[in-house]
């Protein structure tokens, strides 16, 4: 039995489903279930991510570590913390400001520019209808990056000037929801 198999079998115990049960759960046949199960076929992305998301662990965590019905008590959230020198990036990069790391569910944003600490730390003080708010008027000014009506390409140095003046106003905004 592969560890995923071992896994499905553990969640479905732990919620206490027969397999046909757990089969009409997943939306998925019966046969098939089993199959998944006794590890003969691997399972499809979207069925691991509703594993993973019933049984509220990680896709990491359900295709690489053998789980037991008392860990399964606690979610992914709730774990302890994880030492720092066994920490392994497993995604993003510094100049996507993004990374990933193995076996914690959220992304952390990191950056090494000084204004952009500062824009993060003001969205991060943000309530959540105003991130809300905020990354809707953001997607709104990415969208709006179009080339010129005739199809000609925008100068840069254009396009440079619009989207200062445009981040400069989001950024008067955000210090002005924070500031109430």
């Amino acid at each position: 039995m592969t560890v995923l198999s071992e896994n499905m079998r553990t969640i479905r115990k732990s919620l206490k489903c027969t397999q046909m049960a757990f089969a009409q759960i997943m939306d998925i046949g019966f046969r098939t279930y089993v199959r998944y199960e006794s590890g003969e076929r691997d399972a499809p992305v979207a069925v691991l991510i509703k594993l993973a998301r019933l049984a509220d662990i990680s896709l990491d965590r359900l295709l690489t570590t053998r789980v037991s019905v008392q860990e399964l008590t606690r979610p992914d959230s709730e774990r302890p913390p994880v030492k720092a020198d066994s920490i392994e990036v497993v995604g993003g990069s510094l100049n996507e400001g993004r990374l990933m790391f193995k076996g914690i569910k959220e992304d952390f944003y990191i950056t090494a520019s000084p204004n952009e600490k500062k824009l993060l730390g003001h969205y991060r003080k943000l309530t959540p209808r105003s991130k809300e708010k905020c990354l809707k008027e953001v997607q709104d000014w990415a969208l709006s990056r179009k080339r010129g009506g005739n199809g000609a390409a925008t100068p840069k140095k254009v396009l440079k000037a619009k989207n200062t003046q445009k981040l400069k106003k989001m950024v008067k905004s955000i210090k002005k929801i924070t500031v109430k």
